[in-house]
């Protein structure tokens, strides 16, 4: 699955930058598949204007899964991590969405 991904990010992703605060320091550069909530989405905590960031757990190391009130940076504008859901299939983290907003 993880494999899956991974092409699929390279094909049809980008790259962005990933911190845990709102400075360059410590951060990271990952592919990523980052676009707007369908209107049908926007419940709950999700806005008008929020988008969805689809990780690989693939390149994140040391850093980890980012944290809620990190940031994503992407085309050079940071955007604020409004939560973040990984997940997992039998104990193996396969995947990341986050809610960033910004």
């Amino acid at each position: 699955m993880i494999a899956d991904l991974d092409a699929a990010l390279l094909e049809a992703g980008s790259t962005i930058q990933l911190r845990k605060t709102n400075t360059a320091v410590g951060q990271i550069s990952v592919r990523a598949r980052v676009r707007f909530y369908k209107p049908d989405e926007i419940v709950g905590i999700i806005q008008q204007g929020d988008s969805k960031v689809v990780l690989s757990p693939t390149g994140l190391g040391a850093f980890g899964v980012p944290p809620q009130n990190g940031f994503v940076v992407v085309d050079g504008a940071p955007r604020r991590i409004v939560s973040a859901n990984p997940i997992e299939i039998v104990d193996t983290l396969v995947r990341i969405e986050l809610q960033v907003r910004g």
